[in-house]
């Protein structure tokens, strides 16, 4: 070792240095975007991961905070795959999913994508984080992708005890609606009962596809709020509108 060496911060003192300064909110935005770029320079898993905690904070001005997630964005994309490790354990682990989703996706081959997604969707439903707000918005995120393997999944959602998650994956369903997309609709009608801002949606969404409710006509009669009615053939439509 020389003497020089001694005063010269190891990779994983400089590090957790920048780590630091990219989770300040209330920071120089210089020094936080600095960070970062010394961060991302750096190009190693370990400082890969620590350049994701830019996600983790939002600044002021709103058009600052996008500028600079933006930029991470594109960092994370410039280190093509070796970034596809550290963001899906962040997706994992974290609440801010929309930047790291959109460079999982540009980095990735379509199926590649689909099967990571796939992969953090049944983690999320194995090991429920504490906010709901993960799941939820990756459900959202990628609503106009779909494989038989990932609506399976998202079916299983349906069974959590958060609304907007239940509610994320009511709308991916209805909009990938295969054949047998409206029975799970109606099953769901009728088991979210005591969940009314689920069970309003979920009217809604009936009434504007027009399924009709054959199989479920007589639970679906005693069920239906005032302001609702079946027609003839079966579909329920809102009653003036």
């Amino acid at each position: 070792m020389s003497f020089l060496s001694i005063f010269k911060n190891s990779p994983e003192k400089q590090i957790a240095k920048a780590r630091k300064r990219v989770k300040e909110p209330h920071g120089d935005a210089a020094i936080r975007v600095a960070a970062c770029q010394k961060l991302a320079a750096m190009g190693t898993l370990e400082s890969i991961e620590a350049l994701l905690d830019r996600f983790k904070i939002t600044v002021a001005p709103a058009t600052q905070d996008e500028s600079e997630k933006e930029q991470v964005f594109q960092w994370l994309v410039s280190h093509d795959v070796k970034s596809v490790q550290p963001l899906s354990r962040f997706l994992r682990t974290e609440r801010q999913v929309y930047w790291p989703v959109k460079a999982l996706r540009t980095i990735l081959a379509e199926e590649e994508f689909i099967d990571s997604m796939e992969k953090t969707l049944s983690h999320l439903l194995e090991n429920p984080p504490a906010s709901p707000d993960p799941q939820a918005q990756i459900i959202r995120v990628i609503e106009d992708i779909h494989s038989p393997d990932l609506e399976k999944i998202i079916k299983g959602h349906l069974g959590d005890r958060d609304d907007d998650i239940c509610i994320a994956s009511i709308d991916y369903l209805v909009q990938h609606a295969g054949d047998q997309t409206r029975e799970t609709i109606l099953e769901c009608y009728l088991d979210f009962q005591e969940r009314p801002r689920i069970k309003a949606h979920l009217l809604d969404c009936l009434s504007e596809k027009g399924w009709v409710v054959r199989g479920f006509r007589s639970a679906v009669e005693k069920t239906l709020p005032m302001e609702y009615a079946l027609t003839r053939d079966g579909r329920i439509r809102r009653i003036g509108g």
